[in-house]
């Protein structure tokens, strides 16, 4: 079911037909942006717009391309949006926007305000919220390329873990394909022709499955559009946990997509080592050399080394996952006596001050996945992470009905500066 709220932010920021968009352009994300930031300073929802008089709400409204004429124009094309929502509906179309709660998490944590308004999208749409390995390159691709992008798709596909990509031609599919033939997930941000993808012989079985879920910013049955295809590589790499590049030119979208995330740091960057001219450019750039051939470890792909001289903050919204090989025995921790953990902070790893976070948070409480996440800022991969370290090393009970956790109470956490 498409919300109110849904049904007023795509009058603001979508197209629907020719003819209901031949005199009006809809707003971009930088303009919706403002417009938002004014609504809520104003305590106006979106949806107001649908039921209220628009000349009252816009009072005071003041903005040089933004105007109130296009604002209305824009908001009167509600027959043209009645007409596409039955069409895309009847196929299977399902839309969000930015404030459900079913958006995908990533996206919002990396992309702030410049993540989507609003999204598209067809198959199962609980897979916007897994954990994904990025696999994208250029369409044109040898046979031997092919085979070991399939062949790394259903790796990530074994290892628990889904293959994000564009769906296009090339590297995508077959990394998609890989991963989706051993019965793993595949979630696709497409540029184009949304609703035709979704019928392919190749994709549809996999949607029906719920193993797939084809997503994209744009009209669902908007053409190819070159900008378009550059703005979706953003979408594939900040939903990632980490990317793999396995072939790229030095133009075109695949390079402008890794040169982006190498310059926002917003994932580790990986380039299968083929001696392409495209891909040791971009390890020049900082990207990591892949070899193809050995065992794909998910856990060094996801792994951010640290940088002392410019580490994030262990609570930062933005903070990368980290394998709980990470976390041994070591000096870190040290136990004066069964019942006391002893934490140097000088010292301290950094699951060393997520126990001491989680002790000055919730003391001995009981508390769910959910609160940690909100208070703490991390992510739901990091989150279990140390969860699974902190059980194994009994510093962490987990209870039942409903599922929570606390800090052993058995355990004394002492801190020493």
């Amino acid at each position: 079911m498409v919300t109110e709220r849904t049904k007023a932010i795509l009058l603001f920021t979508s197209y629907f037909t020719k003819s209901s968009d031949s005199n009006v352009k809809p707003l971009t994300t930088f303009e919706w942006n403002r417009l938002v930031r004014w609504m809520s300073s104003k305590s106006i929802n979106p949806e107001d717009f649908l039921t209220q008089d628009i000349n009252l709400l816009t009072s005071g409204w003041q903005d040089k391309t933004i105007t109130k004429v296009r604002i209305i124009a824009l908001l009167e094309r509600k027959s043209g949006l009645a007409f596409a929502l039955d069409k895309w509906i009847k196929v299977g179309i399902w839309i969000i926007n930015r404030g459900d709660k079913v958006y995908p998490r990533k996206l919002k944590e990396r992309l702030k305000e410049n993540a989507p308004a609003i999204l598209f999208g067809i198959g199962n749409v609980e897979l916007l919220n897994q954990n994904y390995i990025g696999v994208v390159g250029a369409r044109k691709t040898s046979e031997k390329e092919l085979h070991d992008t399939k062949i790394i798709g259903a790796s990530i596909g074994e290892s628990n873990y889904g293959v994000v990509s564009g769906a296009a031609k090339g590297v995508d599919e077959s990394a998609m394909l890989g991963a989706l033939e051993v019965n793993g997930f595949c979630l696709g941000f497409v540029s184009d022709s949304l609703i035709i993808k979704s019928t392919s012989k190749i994709f549809r079985k996999h949607i029906i499955n719920k193993r797939l879920c084809l997503v994209s910013p744009f009209n669902p049955e908007a053409g190819f559009n070159i900008g378009n295809a550059m703005s979706r590589n953003k979408l594939v790499y900040t939903q990632s946990d980490a990317t793999i590049v396995m072939k790229t030119d030095t133009k075109g979208g695949t390079w402008e997509g890794a040169k982006e995330n190498i310059k926002k740091q917003w994932v580790p960057l990986w380039v299968n080592d083929n001696n392409e001219k495209g891909n040791e450019e971009i390890i020049k750039m900082g990207a990591k050399r892949l070899s193809i051939g050995g065992e794909l470890r998910i856990s060094e792909l996801i792994k951010i080394e640290s940088n002392k001289q410019n580490e994030p903050d262990l609570f930062s919204s933005t903070i990368k996952e980290l394998s709980a090989n990470d976390f041994t025995e070591n000096k870190d921790i040290s136990e004066t006596n069964t019942n006391e953990i002893q934490i140097k902070i000088k010292e301290a790893s950094l699951f060393d001050l997520f126990l001491v976070k989680l002790v000055d948070s919730f003391k001995f409480n009981s508390i769910t996945k959910k609160e940690m996440k909100e208070q703490l800022g991390i992510t739901n991969s990091q989150l279990d992470e140390w969860l699974k370290v902190g059980m194994e090393k009994e510093f962490i009970i987990k209870k039942s009905r409903p599922v929570s956790f606390m800090i052993n109470p058995n355990k004394h956490i002492r801190v020493v500066l």
